[in-house]
């Protein structure tokens, strides 16, 4: 029998085998044990339970009160020479923005559990926590409201103690001792927010930031005009909730009534309308979706991009989209990016632009505008949309900026600092115009 020949094992080869093998071990552990590691004990945390507020309260607590210091600025919204600012979970300030470089606060909107809103001839529609309220402002002095559509916002108890038959709609939080929290209690590990969910309330690493005013929503609603959920085209106003996109008949404020509520993706959260059309920014894409049959949308197309931050604006064939990571996204990316949308069916990446952490955007003719957190907001000629990065007109340091809204040779531009509004008439020469500064509250207060 012949013998067969046994090479003599290469030391190096073996070496560099037995690393990767062991490399491979500690990232399989890593992985495997990674909830594990960060639902450990981490000393003590703080344990903050939820206020409930009657639904009763609720639903008459709309009301009309004198102009009032901003102390956190929310989405933005313009329309025949008055700017609505959103304060999250508060309500809506209305400034009067004829003069822009002199803008004057008129009066403020009282919704408790409002963070979205659009505005439709006289009448203003926004959330009130579970329900979508719609608000006569044909005199501000007299503001009232005349519709309400009650629980159209059912994803608003996703975590399951947001709502109670008995005890209300959480409102607020309180922060009430502290607990410990094990590995039992964390099944999906970590929040984003530095915390867990836990028992009737939530468990708070101590370097959390926890807003209570945000916190009361399940889903942090974002800020600003391009990051909007809710979205105006004709006569109906169509909104974001979570995963499922609404469709509601506005053209009796009085009597409003639902369409077909669809199911489009998880982590949808920006809606951009054009036309016949709809484009929602989420945190894994951008969806096309056709509001021809206004009551029934029908999805066209997505686009497919990795899990991120996803705001989006369209001009022409043409769609911009700003890629984020952050605490709600998880992402990694930040970056620009130009779509072609001339066949709605098959959108094509074109142009991939490097930013910081880029929120909201805003284009005008050939300018166009990007609040890069805190690099600021920076102002690019965009008629070449192949050198976009090329082109950049203005940055303004020094301030985060979150969202933008271009209109008439003046961008208003919220941050979290306040509103600032820019003449643009020369891009060549942009101007600061005005601010209206954001209050806050001294935490010793």
């Amino acid at each position: 029998m012949k013998k067969r020949f046994t090479p003599s094992p290469n030391p190096k080869a073996v070496s560099l085998q037995l690393f990767i093998f062991i490399s491979l071990l500690f990232v399989i552990s890593y992985i495997a044990g990674g909830c594990t590691d960060n639902c450990e004990v981490e000393s003590e945390y703080t344990y903050m339970e939820p206020v409930y507020t009657s639904v009763e309260d609720l639903r008459s607590s709309v009301d009309i009160i004198g102009p009032q210091e901003m102390k956190q600025a929310g989405k933005i919204f313009f329309k025949d020479n008055l700017l609505y600012i959103n304060e999250p979970n508060e309500g809506i300030h209305v400034i009067d923005n004829a003069d822009p470089s002199n803008p004057e606060a008129v009066a403020f909107i009282k919704v408790p559990g409002s963070f979205d809103l659009a505005v439709k001839g006289n009448v203003l529609f926004t959330d009130s926590y579970i329900d979508l309220v719609a608000i006569d402002i044909s005199d501000l002095n007299a503001a009232e409201e005349i519709g309400r559509l009650e629980d159209i916002f059912d994803h608003y108890n996703s975590y399951g103690f947001y709502t109670d038959p008995q005890r209300g709609v959480v409102t607020d939080w309180q922060e009430v001792g502290s607990v410990k929290v094990f590995e039992s209690d964390c099944e999906g590990g970590i929040q984003p927010w530095g915390g867990v969910y836990h028992d009737e309330g939530l468990a708070l690493r101590s370097s959390a930031s926890f807003d209570a005013a945000l916190a009361v929503a399940p889903s942090n609603p974002g800020i600003g005009g391009s990051m909007a959920r809710f979205a105006l085209s004709g006569d109906y106003l169509y909104i974001i909730d979570m995963s499922d996109l609404q469709s509601v008949d506005v053209t009796q404020p009085t009597a409003m009534t639902m369409g077909t509520e669809v199911h489009v993706d998880w982590g949808i959260e920006t809606i951009f309308p054009n036309g016949d059309v709809l484009f929602i920014g989420a945190q894994a894409g951008m969806h096309i979706m056709d509001i021809s049959n206004p009551l029934n949308p029908s999805q066209i197309s997505t686009y497919r991009h990795v899990t991120s931050c996803d705001p989006v604006i369209v001009d022409g064939d043409f769609a911009f989209v700003t890629l984020r990571s952050g605490t709600e996204c998880q992402g990694f990316t930040n970056q620009l990016e130009v779509i072609d949308i001339a066949d709605l069916s098959s959108p094509q990446l074109l142009h991939v632009y490097a930013m910081d952490n880029p929120h909201g955007l805003g284009k005008d003719g050939d300018a166009l505008f990007v609040c890069d957190g805190d690099s600021g907001l920076k102002v690019y000629n965009a008629s070449d949309v192949s050198t976009i990065d090329k082109n950049e007109l203005a940055h303004y340091q020094d301030i985060q900026a979150f969202d933008v809204i271009p209109f008439n040779n003046v961008a208003m531009m919220i941050g979290e600092d306040g509103l600032y509004q820019y003449d643009y008439s020369d891009l060549n020469d942009i101007k600061l115009l005005s601010h209206i500064e954001v209050k806050t509250p001294d935490v010793n207060d």
